[in-house]
């Protein structure tokens, strides 16, 4: 795997680098404001969407590529051991959404090329967005036959709650154009239930007979307009899938997403994955000025169940014990369609 560093632009948090991940057909761009994937390019097609200035990172409220904690998804709050402590509420006044206002996605990350790839570093205070302990995040971004592998690691000094992902948009047609028609196989048997205020309960729902069963694989659109309470509201797709995993955090196959020339398998070993569908519309254009239009990408975040702590029982699903090292494995593998057998 080569990689090559390059000035990305200038922002108003400072210089922003970028760094190039080459192997074979697979090329991957990745940012040092929010270790944030910003291209991904496959056998000449762009697969992500992203933005060609750092500010556009910053002043947009999606969260394009970039690598999200300290916990990712909605939190109401946090309770650990008993004590509650309060999270900032960056979403509506109720919710914090992502880790808060200034979440990993707005921290200037350190970077520091390994044997095993390039690892890209930071330093969460204690008490920022309301956490305890001081956080101490890695995240190893590496290529290997067609494969982007991401491994995340962490270390508090206090008891703490860790849940990070990636939030990486993927059309495998390249940008302009919706994620309607990619099929989309992902093995899960529920969701997770939602309130009005899309905060996980605790509840799970079956996805037999749902818009939500995707364990044969079909087009992400088929039933992304039927109505139901736990689609409806949010436009198109913005679910905590649960998947089937006969090994607790077994490192497996969670989804396959396949649009017209190339395909992508996910692996992770965390327990669940959000499905999102890019549900909105934005002005900024992104990259090649593309308009950010509705169903233009979908997201597959690997995480544990969102809210867990906030469960009646509470789950320590979120939990990291002062002392401990979090770590978590996603990989993406990038397949061209004519030679991939399909099940």
């Amino acid at each position: 795997m080569e990689i090559q560093i390059f000035p990305f632009s200038d922002s108003r948090l400072g210089p922003v680098d970028g760094y190039r991940l080459r192997d074979g057909d697979l090329t991957v761009t990745v940012l040092s404001l929010g270790a944030t994937v910003q291209q991904i390019r496959y056998r000449g097609k762009d697969l992500v969407c992203g933005f060609s200035d750092a500010d556009a990172y910053l002043n947009s409220t999606c969260y394009y590529g970039a690598t999200v904690g300290r916990c990712c998804n909605r939190m109401s709050a946090l309770r650990l051991g008993g004590t509650a402590y309060p999270l900032s509420r960056n979403e509506n006044g109720t919710n914090q959404l992502h880790g808060g206002f200034a979440g990993f996605d707005r921290k200037l990350w350190t970077a520091t090329a390994t044997a095993d790839g390039l690892t890209l570093s930071c330093v969460s205070p204690d008490g920022e967005e309301g956490y305890p302990g001081e956080l101490r995040v890695s995240v190893t971004f590496s290529l290997r036959d067609d494969t982007l592998s991401l491994r995340y690691e962490a270390i508090s000094d206090k008891d703490t709650a860790v849940n990070l992902t990636n939030h990486a948009y993927f059309n495998l047609d390249g940008p302009g154009g919706t994620v309607l028609d990619h099929t989309l196989f992902l093995d899960a048997d529920a969701v997770s239930v939602c309130d009005g205020l899309h905060l996980p309960t605790g509840e799970h729902l079956p996805v037999d007979g749902t818009p939500f069963d995707f364990r044969v694989r079909h087009p992400i659109g088929r039933d992304i307009a039927c109505a139901h309470p736990q689609l409806t509201p949010w436009g198109g797709y913005d679910n905590n899938f649960l998947l089937r995993k006969p090994i607790p955090h077994a490192f497996s196959l969670a989804a396959r997403v396949e649009g017209k020339e190339i395909g992508m398998e996910l692996f992770t070993d965390r327990s669940c994955v959000q499905l999102y569908t890019a549900n909105d519309e934005h002005p900024e254009p992104m990259v090649g000025m593309e308009r950010q239009i509705r169903h233009r990408a979908f997201c597959l975040e690997t995480q544990e169940e969102p809210n867990a702590c906030n469960f009646d029982p509470p789950s320590d699903a979120l939990f990291l014990k002062a002392g401990e090292r979090y770590e978590a494995r996603t990989s993406y593998r990038f397949y061209p369609i004519a030679t991939q057998e399909t099940t």
